[in-house]
């Protein structure tokens, strides 16, 4: 473990070291990590028949597959839902441009934590067993992003705006400056944009290489008991 100080807040916070032990490592048999700390659940965890960390996500060669269209060689299958974002007409003060539907790392991350496609749904092992429902066999259903379905679309208005634009134009009012402020590690918010968007993976770190503890792998601490300020990942962007 080692300790970082996140310069835009001035936090000083415990960062966690790799994605191995992590929630996202499917080959030590434990469930319902928080990041890399907790003890978690046992839990069976065949279904990875290869016993490999990253190839649950990612492959170096499709093999056939069209999994990697998605981008960096992907290699489990993306959710096809339809989804009901976040946008201006929900909240008029939205003013980054939104897409119409998740795209970028977002999209990857929804074909898991979307609740309509299995874990185990990647490469050739595929089995559509496994779970975020509390099951015997899977994981906790709380890892499911969408608070609620909206009769055939999922709802994402119960969660934080992604794949929409930082608010350039709000910065210095409303909003902190993007290439300045930093995450745990010394990374700037702007790095951790997709294309200028803020995405899944601008708050959250999946590989854990700089995380607050017990914190949903969350790129900057949240409250004191974290090791930061209360509500300290939220103002390392908003001005409130």
């Amino acid at each position: 473990m080692t300790l970082a100080l996140a310069v835009g807040m001035g936090l000083s916070v415990t960062a966690s070291a790799a994605i191995v032990g992590s929630s996202h490592d499917f080959t030590d048999s434990i469930k319902g990590r928080e990041g890399n700390a907790g003890a978690g659940t046992a839990t069976s965890e065949a279904w990875n028949a290869r016993k490999e960390i990253c190839r649950v996500c990612h492959v170096p060669h499709d093999h056939g597959r069209t999994y990697g269209l998605a981008g960096l060689q992907w290699n489990h299958k993306v959710s096809t839902a339809t989804y009901t974002m976040y946008d201006s007409t929900w909240s008029p003060t939205l003013t980054g441009v939104q897409s119409a539907q998740p795209d970028g790392t977002s999209k990857q991350c929804l074909a898991c934590h979307d609740g309509t496609v299995a874990i185990d749904t990647y490469d050739k092992y595929a089995t559509a067993a496994i779970w975020f429902d509390d099951s015997a066999g899977g994981y906790d259903i709380d890892y499911v992003v969408s608070a609620f379905l909206d009769g055939a679309n999922i709802d994402l208005r119960m969660t934080h705006p992604l794949s929409i634009q930082f608010p350039v134009g709000e910065i210095g009012t409303d909003f902190n400056d993007p290439a300045t402020q930093t995450w745990i590690g010394g990374r700037t918010v702007a790095s951790t944009l997709d294309n200028g968007k803020v995405q899944c993976s601008t708050c959250h770190d999946v590989h854990s290489t700089n995380i607050a503890p017990s914190g949903h792998m969350l790129r900057q601490a949240q409250t004191v008991a974290q090791g930061g300020v209360p509500s300290g990942m939220c103002l390392t962007c908003h001005i409130k």
